[in-house]
């Protein structure tokens, strides 16, 4: 057994069943190990963002760890935004990069691909990045850094194995992977009499409600309460959109919150209130008293002064304060007047889309089965439709990039696809498409089952709507040309289908929905009838 070998084991020993990547020279005998072990499958991805991108799908879709492998130096700095995006989504994604040979390592030789600052990098960007200096250490190590960030809140992490070290002989660790979660704290009692004593009640439920495996516990004590449930981007699927209790991601909409502004408590499970563009989540302070429930106790209080609070996992938390507890449910007419307030505001944005964007939100509902996973990337159509009126059946089948980046829709979709084998829809603009658009090739190389929708406007939409309202109706530098992305699909293997009515678009997603492999489909938003309005979150 070598240290390549011990890198199997412990990945075994995560429960990985896929790991996204590109071989090199400094960890060849990492994936020569992965491929004789045979129970693990790679795929093997155009970029290393886009691998880690992918991990990070993989992670939210399935409930694992995610794993992406790189080499050193370039390979690695290639990494940052995944494991960047993964931190700030909180989501567990473990990096496992090579290192120059122990012997040069430190001497700034100009040993090829020598990255001397690289730990201190990883740390920038993950909740914890380790060298291994002994090649006895290399499965510890690996475990106790996804111990760490799969525990608690995850997030993401690094391990650097040195080529030397990967070739070393080695025997077994007995160290296991156990990712704990810390033991409810908080006064009980004092949430219990919050509940009890309040009749106008909302929640809010948020990614750590739908990755921590809470949902059912969720609709349970809705229920029980007859509670509206509001849900953040990460938290769509906690309670299924067509429950008549799911209000949807639209919390931060002025008129619904307005109108919510007489409930005499908030109920906060699994988010920490991201505060968004210039800060307005910090402005729309939860209305009445706050009960703030989430997993990290540095969350609590951080933008939102909260009245009391749970810490712990929401799956435990949610079931302890049901058996406790023995409520009024909600006044008829507070819920009333938020779920007609819902159905107005919905009935305007809808409006907002015109025919064609109307259409084709209906038809990808219509046409995909429930279960089926949506990725968006940072784009118009996002902003105006799949975020907030898309409806989402099921926890961990909407994944998109939190910290509203642009790009990383198609690998997230990558991951997402190969680790659950759902059909999955991916939702992207044109501008952020071509930040991985190589990564058609990983989607037609392992016959992925993914229907890609790229809107085609020529150019960055969503910053073209910001600068039309900021400089004069200026516009610079967000035009792009216009792509047959079509075409490029075509040639990497991938079915690609130019779409440029209503019509063609139902006939084509359809095909695409009953193809077993990859279909692109290339939606020339010229041609279709425009959106009106704001490309911002509902107002």
């Amino acid at each position: 057994m070598i240290g390549a070998d011990a890198v199997v084991s412990a990945l075994k020993k995560i429960g990985a069943t896929h790991v996204f990547g590109i071989v090199s020279i400094h960890n060849m005998p990492i994936f020569d190990a992965i491929t004789r072990d045979g129970t693990i499958q790679i795929i093997d991805c155009r970029h290393e963002m886009g691998a880690t991108h992918a991990a990070d799908g993989y992670a939210r879709a399935t409930g694992k760890t995610g794993i992406a492998i790189a080499s050193t130096g370039p390979g690695t700095t290639n990494t940052v935004t995944g494991l960047y995006e993964a931190q700030y989504a909180s989501s567990p994604v473990l990096l496992i990069t090579g290192q120059a040979e122990t012997g040069f390592y430190g001497k700034a030789q100009g040993y090829v691909h020598e990255a001397e600052e690289q730990l201190p990098m990883l740390r920038t960007v993950t909740r914890r990045a380790e060298s291994v200096r002994i090649a006895s250490r290399i499965e510890d190590t690996i475990l106790e850094v996804a111990n760490d960030v799969s525990s608690g809140r995850p997030s993401s992490g690094a391990v650097e194995i040195p080529i030397d070290l990967q070739y070393a002989e080695v025997s077994e660790s007995g160290q296991g992977f156990n990712p704990v979660n810390p033991e409810m704290t908080g006064d009980l009692d004092r949430a219990v009499a919050l509940i009890t004593g309040s009749r106008k009640r909302i929640i809010i439920a948020g990614g750590g409600v739908t990755y921590g495996g809470a949902s059912d516990a969720l609709t349970r004590l809705a229920e029980k309460l007859q509670a509206p449930v509001f849900m953040t981007p990460n938290g769509r699927g906690a309670i299924t959109e067509d429950h008549s209790l799911a209000i949807g991601n639209l919390y931060q909409s002025r008129k619904l919150h307005a109108d919510m502004m007489d409930a005499d408590l908030t109920i906060a499970i699994g988010t920490r209130f991201q505060v968004g563009v210039g800060g307005s989540g910090a402005a729309l302070k939860p209305p009445g008293k706050l009960l703030h429930i989430d997993i990290d106790a540095s969350i609590v209080d951080r933008v939102h002064k909260s009245d009391a609070s749970l810490i712990g996992a929401a799956a435990e938390i949610l079931p302890a304060i049901d058996a406790a507890m023995n409520p009024q449910p909600c006044s008829p007419e507070f819920v009333e007047k938020i779920q007609t307030s819902n159905r107005e505001l919905r009935q305007k944005l809808r409006k907002r889309l015109g025919t064609d964007y109307e259409g084709i939100l209906d038809a990808i509902r219509e046409l995909a089965p429930r279960d089926t996973l949506i990725v968006r990337d940072t784009t118009v159509p996002a902003y105006n439709f799949v975020n907030q009126l898309l409806p989402i059946y099921a926890p961990r089948t909407f994944i998109g990039p939190n910290s509203a980046a642009i790009g990383p829709g198609l690998p997230l979709a990558v991951g997402a696809a190969a680790g659950t084998g759902k059909k999955t829809v991916v939702v992207h603009g044109d501008g952020g498409f071509m930040f991985h658009a190589t990564e058609l090739a990983t989607a037609a190389q392992y016959q992925l089952p993914m229907v890609i929708c790229v809107f085609n406007d020529g150019g960055y939409g969503v910053l073209r709507g910001l600068q039309s309202q900021q400089f004069e109706g200026r516009y610079s530098d967000t035009d792009l040309g216009v792509v047959d992305f079509a075409g490029l699909a075509e040639s990497m293997g991938v079915t690609g289908v130019a779409v440029e009515t209503l019509t063609e678009f139902k006939a084509a997603f359809g095909s695409a929905m009953d193809r077993a492999g990859p279909t692109l489909l290339n939606i020339d938003m010229r041609k279709l009838i425009p959106m009106q309005g704001s490309i911002l979150p509902a107002q």
